[in-house]
């Protein structure tokens, strides 16, 4: 898989580097937005979590409404981190999308919608067609 190889020259896991990115786009991103967006194991994602916030990449903040759970921050250094290494996947997907025709893109899109909707029925018993 082309992720797992772009982080292996980084020195991280592809898991580290899924998770850097959910970071890197989500408002309010705690553990549990990582583990239902990614269907990723509490554990691993705790221990992703810990290593950043060890490392200094990452800062957590109590949620005024649950003082429990924490939002995940970017720290300063954590920016300038991920914004070293995240681009660059934006990058070169939009470069691979751009080879593809109009049709061709929204054939993808469309057949990808399908899968997810499939895929998260399937894996969480769901119905519906989110």
């Amino acid at each position: 898989m082309v992720y797992e190889d772009y982080a292996r020259t980084l020195d991280i896991s592809y898991t580290s580097l899924q998770i850097l990115t959910m970071i890197m786009f989500t408002e309010e991103c705690t553990q549990k937005t990582i583990c239902e967006k990614t269907f990723l194991p509490k554990q691993t994602v705790n221990a992703v979590i810990t290593g950043f916030y060890k490392k200094g990449i990452i800062e957590l903040r109590e949620l005024p409404s649950d003082r429990r759970n924490k939002t995940i921050h970017l720290t300063k250094e954590g920016t300038a981190y991920a914004e070293q290494i995240v681009p660059k996947i934006r990058k070169a997907e939009y470069a691979a999308f751009e080879k593809l025709t109009s049709e061709q893109r929204e054939s993808l899109l469309e057949a990808i919608r399908i899968y997810r909707i499939g895929f998260r029925n399937a894996m969480l018993g769901e119905t519906d067609n989110k």
